[in-house]
C-alpha cells in the first residue's frame, strides 16, 4: 500500500512540477510601446500562427474481478486474478497555421509507469504480472507500461465552409471515436473532408486505413475484433481459429466513413445526423440519431438512434446481422440538477448449424471458446449462445443464437454510442442481443466547477428462448476542477477526477455470482 501511494504521490507531484513548469515557460506581455508611438493608431496585433496545448496525466487504477477471493475460487467465468496499475504520461500537441487555411499539427505522448516493471514484455511473468505476488497483474487497459508515440502528424484546410484533414488525426464519430478514457486517445491514418451546405446541412466523408489503440505506440491494420491488443483481450472466437494477437492478426483495409447532418433553427431545434461505415471484411452499418429539445422550465428532451449492421466482403468475424433500437429522455429539475432514462434493445437471430465433431452445445448453452464452432458473430461474456440439439450421422446439432453489434474500434472499451453504455461494458462491449436500461442523475456547481454523475444500469443479455444473463452496474463519477472554468474553449488548469464502477453478473446457466468493482483515480493538469 505504502509502495502504491508513493508512486502516485510522485505522479502527483509531477503533474503539478509540470503545470508550474508550463506556466513559467508562457510568453511575457510585450512592453508598452513610447510615447512617439502611442501618438498615431495602434497597428492590429498580428496572431501566433503557431499554437500549443497538452496535458499531464496521471491515473492509478483498481480492479477487483471475483466476488470469490484474489484469484476467483471457485468461480470458473472469473479465473484471473485482482489487478492494479499507475502510469503518468505528458501530451504535447502543436500546431502551425498559413496563410489561406492550411496548418499542419503533431500530437506526441509519452508515459511511464515509475517503476522497474516498464515494458510490456515484464507483464507476463512475475514479479511484475501474470499472478505477481500479492496475486495482483497489472491492468494493462490503461496500461501499465511505457508508451512513446507520435499518434498524430497531419495537414489540414478550414475555410468557412470546408474542412479537410489528412494522416495520422484524432478522429470523432459514433462508432469509430477517440475513446479517451485513458492516458491517451485512439487515433486513425486516412483523410477526412467536411461540407456546409448551409445553415441547416452539411456532410461528411472519410476514408482511414489504420489505427493505433489507446495502449499501443504503432499503428495497425487490424481492429480490435481481429487482433487482441492489450487493452482488449477479447477477439471474436471465430477469429481465434485463425490465431488472435499482435503477432498473429487479421489484417483488413480500415473503414470508409460518410455522414449527412441536419440542424434546425431556433424555432424548432431538431437535430438528426446519419452516418454510414463500411468497416473492411468485417460489416457494413448505417446509423442514425436525432434529439429534439422541448421549451419548458424542465427543459426536457427526447432523442433516439437506430442502427442496422450486416457482415462484408470476407466477413473475418462471422456472420453478422444486427440491429439496435434506442429511446433516451432528460429533464433538468434545477439549474444544478438533472436526470435522464435511456433503452436500448438488440433482436436475436438463429440459425440450425451442424458442430464440428467433438463439439457439442454445453450444459450452460455456450460453445467452447476458440474454436470457431459456429460460422457466426456470437455473443460473450457468459451470455448464453445455443440450445443443444440432436445428434445427426453423429455430429452434435445446435440452433446458434446470435444477433449482438459488431463494433471493431470501441469493442471491450465502454466508449459506444449507446444510451445504456457504462463504464464497464455495454451491450456492444458483450456482443450481445437483448435489452438494457440506463438512469443517470447529475449534480453540477453554480461555477461549473464540480460535477457529479450517479447512474444505475439494468442489463437483460440473451432472451427467454435461450436464456438470460442479467448484469446490473452502478456507476459513480466526478470531477473538481482547480482554476475558474472559461466562458468559452479549452479549460486550462489542474482538475482531479474519480470514477467507480461496481457490476453484478448472474450467469444464468453457468451458475455463480461475480462481483466486478472498478476504481480509476486521475490527477490532471492541462495547459
Amino acid at each position: 500500500m505504502f509502495t502504491k501511494l508513493a508512486r502516485f504521490g510522485v505522479g502527483l507531484m509531477a503533474t503539478v512540477l509540470a503545470g508550474t513548469t508550463f506556466a513559467l515557460a508562457e510568453t511575457s506581455a510585450t512592453p508598452a510601446a513610447n510615447t512617439v508611438a502611442q501618438a498615431s493608431p495602434a497597428p492590429k496585433a498580428t496572431a501566433n500562427p503557431f499554437s500549443y496545448k497538452g496535458y499531464v496525466r496521471a491515473y492509478d487504477f483498481t480492479r477487483q474481478n471475483a466476488s470469490g477471493g484474489l484469484n476467483g475460487a471457485g468461480k470458473s467465468a472469473w479465473p484471473g486474478p485482482n489487478q492494479q496499475s499507475f502510469n503518468a504520461a505528458l501530451s504535447l500537441h502543436g500546431e502551425y497555421k498559413f496563410d489561406g487555411g492550411f496548418s499542419v499539427g503533431a500530437s506526441y505522448l509519452y508515459a511511464n509507469p515509475l517503476t522497474s516493471c516498464d515494458s510490456a514484455a515484464s507483464h507476463f511473468s512475475p514479479p511484475c504480472g501474470r499472478n505477481a505476488p500479492p496475486n495482483l497483474n497489472p491492468d494493462d487497459t490503461l496500461p501499465g507500461f511505457t508508451m512513446n508515440t507520435l499518434y498524430e502528424g497531419y495537414l489540414a484546410y478550414n475555410n468557412a465552409q470546408t474542412g479537410a484533414k489528412v494522416g495520422y488525426q484524432v478522429f470523432n464519430s459514433p462508432w469509430a471515436n477517440a475513446s479517451d478514457s485513458r492516458l491517451k486517445p485512439v487515433s486513425f491514418l486516412g483523410g477526412d473532408l467536411t461540407y456546409k451546405f448551409n445553415k441547416a446541412w452539411s456532410g461528411e466523408l472519410g476514408y482511414f486505413s489504420q489505427f493505433e489503440d489507446r495502449a499501443s505506440s504503432q499503428f495497425f491494420n487490424s481492429t480490435l475484433l481481429t487482433y487482441n491488443p492489450v487493452d482488449a483481450p477479447g477477439c471474436s472466437s471465430l477469429v481465434a481459429t485463425k490465431g488472435c494477437g499482435p503477432l498473429s492478426m487479421l489484417t483488413n483495409g480500415g473503414f470508409l466513413y460518410a455522414k449527412v447532418g441536419y440542424t434546425g433553427p431556433k424555432s424548432a431545434p431538431f437535430t438528426a445526423n446519419g452516418y454510414f461505415y463500411g468497416f473492411s471484411n468485417i460489416a457494413n452499418v448505417f446509423w442514425l440519431d436525432a434529439r429534439y429539445p422541448f421549451a419548458g422550465k424542465l427543459k426536457p428532451f427526447i432523442a433516439a438512434q437506430f442502427g442496422t449492421e450486416s457482415n462484408a466482403g470476407s466477413s473475418q468475424v462471422g456472420i453478422i446481422s444486427s440491429q439496435v433500437f434506442g429511446l433516451q429522455g432528460g429533464v433538468s429539475f434545477t439549474p444544478n440538477i438533472s436526470a435522464t432514462l435511456g433503452f436500448d434493445t438488440i433482436p436475436s437471430k438463429t440459425a440450425n448449424v451442424t458442430l464440428p465433431a467433438g463439439v457439442a452445445c454445453s450444459g450452460s448453452n455456450t460453445l467452447p471458446n476458440n474454436v470457431g464452432a459456429a460460422p457466426y458473430f456470437l455473443p460473450a461474456g457468459g451470455t448464453p449462445q445455443c440450445v443443444a440439439g440432436p445428434v445427426v450421422n453423429g455430429l452434435n446439432t445446435a440452433t446458434v443464437y446470435y444477433g449482438g453489434w459488431a463494433s471493431p474500434y470501441t469493442d471491450s472499451y465502454a466508449t459506444d454510442p449507446l444510451f445504456t453504455t457504462s463504464i464497464s461494458q455495454g451491450m456492444a462491449d458483450r456482443r450481445a442481443f437483448g435489452s438494457a436500461g440506463k438512469l443517470a442523475v447529475t449534480f453540477l456547481s453554480d461555477d461549473k466547477r464540480f460535477m457529479a454523475m450517479v447512474s444505475r444500469g439494468l442489463y437483460a443479455y440473451g432472451n427467454s428462448s435461450v436464456g438470460v444473463s442479467p448484469t446490473q452496474e452502478t456507476d459513480f463519477d466526478t470531477m473538481y476542477y482547480f482554476s475558474k472554468m472559461p466562458k468559452s474553449g479549452p479549460y486550462h488548469g489542474f482538475f482531479l477526477r474519480y470514477r467507480y464502477a461496481e457490476r453484478t453478473q448472474n450467469f444464468t446457466y453457468s451458475g455463480g455470482l461475480p462481483l466486478f468493482k472498478y476504481n480509476r483515480f486521475q490527477a490532471e493538469y492541462d495547459f
